[in-house]
């Protein structure tokens, strides 16, 4: 009896010793350099070596919520470092070289490709990202027309802090239904998933401004193409089930009558089949809506004429989709996810194709069947 007691006393005394190791490598959050934004990109002259550059916020220079005074210029609120490496954490080294404190990537929010980068292919520069524990899988990784570096440096001018301007932007932008909600954490799955290709939101920097122009599209770990911004909402319409921009379109094809309609979507329905070989998809897709802006006087109230908006809309979109899938052809990317959904719950048609050379050629129709709830209001 005497022994067992002893046992226990020792195994707590072990115990509690072990707890108290357990913040022996603290460090005072006032003791790091927190980078709230990271940039990648080729150095021009040397494509083999990598440019790293970072954002660091300046916590005297930021101004308070309350607007106080105190507050630097918000111009002086960031400042960016940059270094070569032949790796991401050799260049990260050499950063560290430069500051007097320990670099911290817990606050990081954005992680941005330039194209020339993302082009070549990211399989080893995404590698430090995946490892390291500091870096959170909710941030945003982006490419950049251009050079990442130009969006490190962009001052829009309604935040202080660049990398807060961009968070914002895509955060409401996925709650709206306007863009995907394309974390890091959904791109590494999206990079590892059997019969998917990933894909990306595409920035463009145009002097201070920033502007989303859609998704680069990925085979592999590869950028091969691009979606603008009304290709884009529509793979949000069929693979993610979000509502996408408004829609603008000729009223009875006639380009000086336009409509405007936001969009509500409903439901999405797909259905698949192989027939002589050739994979054939089917996706139905349910919209409603209302109608938001008209460019002519005649008044939209009778049943024909709303009868005549939804065909329009439905003719519209579906030419949109069209579109959108020849493109996706075209770039070999299956950005909607097709051959996953396949793999997942057709397997047997999954294991009768090879949908790397089935992609191209498959039969994907896309039919649209939107029903207009409101005309609004006008007055005489």
């Amino acid at each position: 009896m005497f022994k067992l007691r002893f046992t226990i006393r020792m195994l707590l005394l072990l115990l509690l010793v072990a707890m108290l190791s357990g913040c022996w490598d603290r460090r005072e959050i006032e003791e790091r350099t927190s980078v709230v934004a990271i940039g990648l990109d080729l150095v021009e002259d040397q494509p083999e070596m990598l440019l790293v550059s970072v954002q660091i916020p300046v916590p005297l220079k930021i101004a308070s919520s309350s607007g106080a005074d105190g507050g630097g210029d918000s111009k002086d609120a960031v400042i960016i470092m940059e270094a070569q490496g032949r790796t991401v954490l050799e260049a990260i080294q050499v950063l560290q070289n430069r500051l007097n404190q320990k670099i911290f990537f817990g606050q990081t929010r954005i992680l941005a490709f330039g194209e020339g980068l993302a082009r070549q292919g990211m399989h080893t520069i995404i590698d430090p990202f995946r490892r390291d524990p500091e870096i959170r899988r909710l941030l945003w990784p982006i490419v950049v027309k251009g050079r990442a570096s130009e969006l490190l440096r962009s001052r829009p001018n309604l935040e202080q802090i660049p990398s807060v301007y961009i968070m914002s932007m895509f955060e409401n932008g996925t709650k709206m239904g306007t863009i995907p909600d394309m974390n890091l954490g959904n791109f590494f799955i999206d990079l590892s998933t059997k019969g998917r290709e990933p894909f990306l939101n595409y920035l463009e920097v145009s002097g201070n401004e920033l502007v989303w122009n859609g998704v680069a599209l990925f085979r592999g770990d590869r950028m091969v193409g691009t979606l603008g911004t009304e290709d884009t909402w529509q793979m949000l319409r069929i693979d993610d089930e979000m509502d996408g921009g408004d829609l603008v379109f000729a009223y009875e094809g006639k380009q000086d009558q336009l409509i405007t309609i936001g969009t509500e979507l409903i439901r999405s329905r797909k259905s698949v089949e192989l027939e002589n070989d050739v994979v054939k998809v089917k996706y139905d897709i349910h919209l409603e809506g209302n109608l938001l802006e008209k460019t002519f006087g005649k008044d939209l109230f009778t049943a024909e004429d709303i009868r005549k908006i939804e065909r329009d809309a439905n003719a519209f979109l579906e030419e949109k989709a069209k579109e959108m899938i020849r493109k996706l052809q075209q770039s070999r990317s299956d950005a909607l996810g097709l051959g996953k959904d396949i793999h997942a719950f057709y397997p047997k048609i999954w294991k009768k194709i090879n949908w790397a050379e089935a992609f191209p050629k498959a039969e994907i129709i896309v039919s649209y069947h939107f029903e207009l709830r409101n005309t609004g209001m006008e007055m005489e």
